[in-house]
């Protein structure tokens, strides 16, 4: 009999699985406040897609509760935790268009800006999913100035301007490297006007006086190079494009050649 005491407890363990299982699962009959409570307990064990699914049967059966409403809002934060950052942010649209005035919009605005958010990536990748989460921090920012969320959204929208200004950086190198100093230039250039509050501007500046002095436009070269000096003065960068700008690079000549 004592062989039979670990497949005994595997079998227990498997039915108190199923039975947590249908616990969290929406039955006949179910009221709109039980649909609630195990949509809440399918968040609790990180069952998200099942939430999903109980909210949307929650507003399909009850569409003009209290609950329901809720439902809405919560499809939302479980689309977002499941990692369906797509449908998270369509989900949270769904909620500002057919509430606007309702007390917790806010919150719905904060998980577009998170769905976004999740989906920054590297500064040599597309940069859109930074661009769109600042676009609904700032909507937040602008509409619920007073909101719980907005000081986490301020601190996002900062993080995700370093990534747009990582990845301008990122393109005028690359410009570099190809010898394309006007693009070279104007992608710095955006940095200090679009990024001016990030880390960037420093390494920005050395590149735009080094472009300006391959372009040969000497003047806006050293005016350049004294705005790093003033705004870096211990900055490892100067040595750099000090020597560019006061050594003129010049393109080799083909007839030299």
């Amino acid at each position: 009999m004592a062989r039979f005491g670990p497949i005994l407890a595997a079998m227990l363990v498997a039915v108190a699985w199923l039975a947590g299982c249908s616990s969290i699962k929406v039955s006949e009959g179910d009221s709109a406040e039980v649909i609630l409570e195990k949509s809440r307990r399918a968040i609790d064990r990180g069952q998200y897609e099942q939430a999903v699914s109980n909210y949307r049967r929650l507003e399909s059966l009850y569409p003009y509760s209290r609950q329901a409403l809720q439902g809405q809002i919560m499809t939302a934060y479980a689309l977002y935790r499941k990692g369906d950052a797509g449908p998270a942010v369509q989900a949270a649209d769904r909620f500002i268009q057919l509430h606007p005035r309702h007390p917790h919009v806010d919150y719905a605005r904060y998980l577009k800006g998170l769905a976004h958010y999740s989906q920054i990536g590297e500064p040599d990748r597309d940069p859109e999913a930074a661009s769109k989460a600042i676009e609904a921090f700032s909507q937040l920012l602008r509409q619920h100035p007073e909101s719980s969320y907005a000081n986490d959204a301020l601190k996002r929208m900062r993080r995700a301007d370093l990534v747009l200004a990582r990845h301008e950086l990122h393109v005028a190198r690359f410009y570099l490297e190809r010898e394309a100093y006007v693009a070279m230039v104007n992608r710095c250039h955006r940095i200090l006007t679009r990024h001016a509050g990030t880390t960037m501007v420093e390494p920005a500046l050395a590149l735009m006086a080094r472009g300006y002095a391959r372009l040969g436009l000497e003047d806006l070269a050293r005016e350049t190079l004294a705005i790093l000096e003033s705004n870096f003065p211990d900055s490892s960068l100067l040595p750099g494009a000090r020597s560019e700008v006061q050594d003129p690079w010049r393109p080799p000549d083909p007839a030299e050649a």
